[in-house]
């Protein structure tokens, strides 16, 4: 009798103490029944649409640009991006943004999200947009020097006088990779990389940040996806179904990018295979649009099959000519659908489109990304929901 009060106590205790086995996963890389397509096999959903929103061809004194962003005040459209004069984190490194009124048809000119003349060495690099009751935030990534994760800052539009207004850093030395996502528990959860070193180089941890509910200016608690992990840059997209978490993270020299489950809001995290969906080394987006369908945004690699039509894994590289999104329907356990999002046969000839960011809108995925001319651009593909099947 002891013997069974003792398990009874110890599996009480696990449940009112939040702990959970992760187990089967929420949703699976891929439907393993279908073949994964390449590049060549995927068109645009219909009803598709492409504009330039920032064209470092056209901007002598900013040739580079990076890590761009997209939201939404009421109907506004707000696209931003970070600059350098001629090279990656090189000289002045700040953000700017610009509006569009019109469906990203016209854009007004150039404003700036974050810059306070680098001062103390810091630069300001990618961010995130979250529209909350009315307010729009920004969460800005600094960076002390070159790849030194140094904190992430909560930034509100003033809309009295269109300037924003610094609210505080609320998590240090962490890179915001994706949107705060509103969890079924009222908090938001926000993924990207982690240096766990002061003054160290590149956020190579994957982690997961959770607000205190809506209070979003409180500091965000931090809770480490993989301790393990070995890469360069732990970038990382995440999708929510209640308390069951669907994480993937960027993984270098490998065909398939790091999964991951949690089960209990984030909190415990479990690897799992991906032997199934390959993905170019880049960074992810993802969410899930208001019908239920969970999306990934990435970047899919050329590759090539073996005579039983199995995927040589050693077949491509760091690939990022074609975006695409990837799609589960409310009732499958896994992704089974790609669409193409951007690449060179689009009406913008991207050369390259990689590091995307999507936000859904009255009916349309507005989805931002480093597009590539002759130098880079802020591109934007603008998908109607209703073709996203």
């Amino acid at each position: 009798m002891q013997k069974f009060q003792k398990i009874a106590f110890i599996l009480m205790f696990l449940l009112f103490s939040g702990y959970v086995f992760c187990g089967e996963p929420v949703l699976a890389p891929w439907n393993e029944n279908k073949p994964f397509p390449r590049p060549s096999e995927i068109a645009f959903p219909k009803g598709t649409v492409h504009y330039i929103v920032q064209d470092c061809d056209q901007d002598p004194d900013y040739r580079f640009l990076h890590e761009t962003a997209v939201g939404f005040l009421g109907n506004k459209i707000i696209a931003a991006w970070y600059n350098n004069p001629t090279k990656e984190l090189t000289g002045k490194t700040f953000q700017r943004y610009r509006w569009s009124e019109d469906e990203g048809k016209t854009w007004s000119n150039p404003q700036i999200l974050m810059d306070r003349g680098n001062d103390k060495g810091l630069m300001y690099v990618g961010m995130q947009f979250l529209n909350l009751d009315g307010e729009l935030y920004a969460f800005t990534n600094e960076e002390h020097g070159a790849e030194k994760p140094f904190n992430m800052n909560l930034l509100r539009y003033e809309k009295s006088n269109g300037t924003w207004k610094e609210l505080g850093p609320i998590a240090a030395r962490f890179l915001s990779m994706q949107q705060p996502i509103l969890m079924d528990n009222g908090n938001y959860a926000i993924c990207g990389s982690y240096n766990p070193t002061p003054g160290g180089v590149n956020g190579y941890l994957p982690a997961v940040y959770i607000s205190q509910g809506k209070d979003i200016a409180k500091p965000w608690k931090r809770y480490l996806i993989d301790t393990e992990y070995v890469n360069v840059f732990a970038e990382t997209a995440m999708i929510a179904e209640g308390a069951s978490l669907f994480a993937m993270t960027r993984l270098e020299r490998s065909a398939y990018p790091n999964v991951y489950i949690s089960k209990d809001y984030g909190k415990i995290w479990e690897k799992i295979e991906n032997t199934s969906f390959p993905a170019s080394s880049t960074k992810f987006a993802a969410g899930t649009l208001s019908n239920g369908t969970r999306y990934l945004l990435f970047n899919i690699p050329d590759f090539k099959r073996d005579q039983n039509g199995k995927i040589i894994p050693n077949s491509f590289t760091r690939n990022r000519g074609t975006l695409a999104i990837a799609l589960a329907k409310p009732d499958e356990k896994a992704f089974s659908k790609i669409w193409k999002v951007s690449d060179s046969s689009s009406s913008t000839k991207q050369r390259a489109s990689h590091y995307p960011c999507a936000v859904e809108h009255n009916g349309k995925l507005y989805i931002t990304y480093t597009g590539q001319h002759k130098y880079r651009n802020c591109g934007l593909t603008i998908i109607p929901i209703d073709s996203l099947k």
